[in-house]
């Protein structure tokens, strides 16, 4: 709080019609007359990013596949989209692959017209399926099973770290604490002292976790070659903290 002088002053006014009065004024002396050479340490702010970065090892697999059929009947078609996709989940539950881990993400029933007509040929079945797999050593068996299905289209290989939350807990705790030590060193080094943090702010960087995939369609078929050619990468997540600290001048 500012500090003032306030001189009360007087003045007696004279009244011609009866006895007299007495005013009080009041005015404040500024706080730079009062302090004379004195300096004041204003605060200043710093500003310090700090990264984390955490590496890891995709430990699931996705595999998509295509079931596709044809037929003159809908039902034909259905029929033999249905049996081609439990041919194929044979296959891979001889190959250890539970069945609850072969999923249908979608299946659409359609007409397919004569060529410049309205009138209905046939149709089709399309299914889409994805095979989730927790040991990569069977990538190579899964990919057999479904070239000897004949499955008419294979998407793409997905390489996924399951617990990916906590890989970005800890890829934050770590920048956290380095956003901390260089503003310690920061702080030292520049003689000032470090009084509050003003605000912080993170966000997330590098390459996500989730989306590490491989194009599988133009692979050639070569048994054990799979595994060889299909390994998942070691993938890095970063995390930077921004955070704004008030300093105070210590002086030399």
């Amino acid at each position: 709080m500012k500090k003032s002088l306030v001189f009360p002053v007087f003045f007696l006014c004279l009244s011609l019609a009866a006895g007299a009065a007495a005013e009080t004024f009041t005015f404040t002396i500024p706080d730079v007359y009062l302090k004379g050479d004195a300096v004041t340490k204003e605060p200043v702010l710093l500003n310090v990013t700090g990264t984390g970065r955490v590496k890891t090892i995709p430990d699931q697999v996705v595999i998509s596949a295509r079931v596709y059929t044809e037929a003159k009947k809908a039902g034909e078609a259905f029929d033999a989209n249905q049996f081609k996709m439990r041919y194929l989940m044979d296959l891979l539950i001889t190959q250890g692959v539970p069945r609850e881990r072969i999923a249908t993400e979608s299946l659409s029933i359609y007409p397919i017209y004569k060529e410049s007509s309205s009138k209905v040929d046939k149709y089709a079945v399309d299914r889409n399926i994805k095979i989730f797999q927790d040991d990569m050593e069977k990538i190579s068996p899964i990919l057999d099973a479904l070239i000897d299905s004949q499955i008419e289209d294979i998407g793409n290989i997905q390489f996924i770290v399951r617990d990916l939350e906590r890989k970005y807990e800890e890829a934050l705790e770590e920048a956290a604490a380095d956003c901390r030590r260089r503003a310690k060193t920061l702080a030292a080094g520049m003689g000032v002292r470090i009084v509050g943090l003003k605000s912080m702010n993170y966000d997330y960087g590098g390459v996500p976790l989730a989306n590490v995939a491989r194009e599988a369609s133009s692979w050639d078929a070569g048994g054990g070659a799979f595994n060889q050619m299909i390994v998942p990468r070691e993938v890095t997540t970063t995390v930077n903290v921004y955070a704004t600290y008030e300093v105070v001048y210590e002086g030399d």
